[in-house]
C-alpha cells in the first residue's frame, strides 16, 4: 500500500514514518457459513447480543438497507448508510450515530472516512472486504477508547464473487483509451471529465479509469481543478493508449491479488493477528491469544529455521522482479511484488529464484 501511494503521488525517495499497526484490544474472529440465510441470521443474533454501539459493513446498498431493516424489527436501533442517499440524509444518519442516538449503523464503505467515535464496541463485516488494507482500516474504527472491542467477518466463500466482479469491472481496451486521448489532444483548453463523457459516449467511471491510466503514462495532465489537458511531453497517442491499457490490466491483476490475500485471512488456520501484522510488515512470532483461532487452539508455531528470508526483507525474483516478504505459513511464503501484486510460493522451491537485495 505504501509503495502504491508513493507511485501515485510521483514521490522520489520520500522519508517514510510508520506507526505500529497492532490494536491488541480488538478481538479478531471469522465465522464461516455455506448458507446465506444462516449467515444473515447469525449476524443479526450477534448484533443483538453484543455490547453497542457498533458498525456493520456490507458490500452493497441492498444489503445495508436489508440488514438495518431486519435489525430494527428485532428491536435494535439501526440505520443504513450508503452513497445512494442524499448528502443531507447521510449527514443526519452520521450525526445521530456519533451522538449515540442510534445503536448500530449498517453501511457500505461510503461510511467511515473522518469518523472518530471512541466508544465503538464492534465492527462486523457481512461481506468480505476487497483487501486486507480496507478491512484493517474499517475494523480500526472500533475500540479507539482503548477498551475491548470485537471485529468479526461473517464469511461465505461465494461472497468473493461480488468482490471479483468489482475488481475486474470497468475493463478498458486500447480503442477506448485512444478515444479519450484524442479528445484531449484535439482541444486547446482544458476539458471537464463530463465533456469527455459526452464526446466519447463512455460512462463516468470508465472515463475516470482511462484518465488515471493516461496520467500514469504521462499522456495527459489532470489539473488541481479536476480539468484535463494534454501533457507537455511529446507523446505518441497510439503508444500511450497501448501503455495505458497495459497499466489498467496490471492494476486489475494487482486488485485480484489483494482480494486473494483477504481470502487467505478468512481461511487461515493460524493466529489472525500474526497474519495481519506480518502482512503489514510488522514481524510477529508469538500468537496473540485474542482471536478465534488462538482461543480454539488452531495455531501454527513459527519455524524460524524454515524462513530463508526475514519478514519485510526486500527480494528480487527471476520472473517477477522486486518484492517484499510478507509472511510465512507453514511451508509457504507470501511476497508482495511491485508489479504483479501478491504471490505465494513453496519455501523449498524458491532457492535459485529469489535473492535478498538492499533497499
Amino acid at each position: 500500500m505504501r509503495d502504491e501511494i508513493i507511485q501515485r503521488l510521483g514521490m522520489r525517495e520520500p522519508r517514510i514514518f510508520v506507526r505500529g499497526f497492532d490494536r491488541p484490544n480488538i478481538w479478531l474472529g471469522v465465522e464461516p457459513f455455506h448458507d446465506v440465510t444462516e449467515k444473515q441470521n447469525a449476524l443479526i443474533k450477534r448484533v443483538i447480543d453484543v455490547e453497542k454501539p457498533g458498525i456493520v459493513y456490507a458490500a452493497t446498498r441492498k444489503h445495508s438497507e436489508e440488514i438495518a431493516e431486519k435489525l430494527c424489527k428485532k428491536g435494535v436501533q439501526a440505520v443504513h448508510y450508503h452513497a445512494g442517499m442524499k448528502a443531507g440524509e447521510r449527514e443526519k444518519v452520521q450525526t445521530a450515530f456519533m451522538a449515540d442516538e442510534v445503536e448500530v449503523i449498517v453501511a457500505t464503505t461510503a461510511f467511515g472516512m473522518g469518523v472518530d467515535k471512541l466508544n465503538v464496541r464492534f465492527v462486523f463485516h457481512y461481506d468480505i472486504s476487497d483487501s486486507l488494507d480496507s478491512y484493517y482500516q474499517e475494523i480500526g474504527r472500533s475500540g479507539r477508547d482503548g477498551e475491548q472491542a470485537k471485529a468479526i467477518l461473517f464469511y461465505n466463500a461465494h461472497d468473493l464473487n461480488i468482490r471479483r466482479f468489482f475488481a475486474s469491472g470497468g475493463k478498458v481496451d486500447v480503442d477506448e483509451v485512444l478515444q479519450v486521448a484524442e479528445a484531449v489532444k484535439n482541444v486547446e483548453t482544458p476539458l471537464e471529465p463530463e465533456d469527455l463523457q459526452k464526446q466519447t459516449k463512455l460512462s463516468a467511471s470508465k472515463v475516470t479509469k482511462v484518465l488515471s491510466r493516461l496520467e500514469e503514462v504521462e499522456a495527459v495532465e489532470i489539473l488541481p481543478t479536476g480539468e484535463v489537458t494534454q501533457s507537455e511531453a511529446e507523446v505518441n497517442q497510439e503508444q500511450a493508449a497501448q501503455a495505458a491499457a497495459i497499466a489498467q490490466e496490471k492494476q486489475q491483476k494487482f486488485l485480484q491479488s489483494r482480494l486473494e490475500m483477504m481470502r487467505n485471512y478468512a481461511e487461515v488456520r493460524d493466529c489472525r493477528r500474526r497474519f495481519l501484522l506480518n502482512y503489514f510488515g510488522e514481524p510477529r512470532q508469538k500468537a496473540c491469544g485474542f482471536c478465534n483461532n488462538c482461543q480454539a487452539g488452531i495455531v501454527v508455531e513459527e519455524n524460524l529455521q524454515n524462513q530463508p528470508f526475514a519478514i519485510n526483507s526486500a527480494v528480487i525474483h527471476t520472473n517477477f522482479a522486486k518484492g517484499r516478504v510478507l509472511r510465512y505459513e507453514g511451508d509457504k511464503m507470501v511476497i508482495l511484488f511491485d508489479k504483479v501484486g501478491y504471490k505465494t510460493f513453496a519455501v523449498e522451491l524458491v532457492e535459485g529464484m529469489l535473492k535478498q537485495i538492499d533497499e
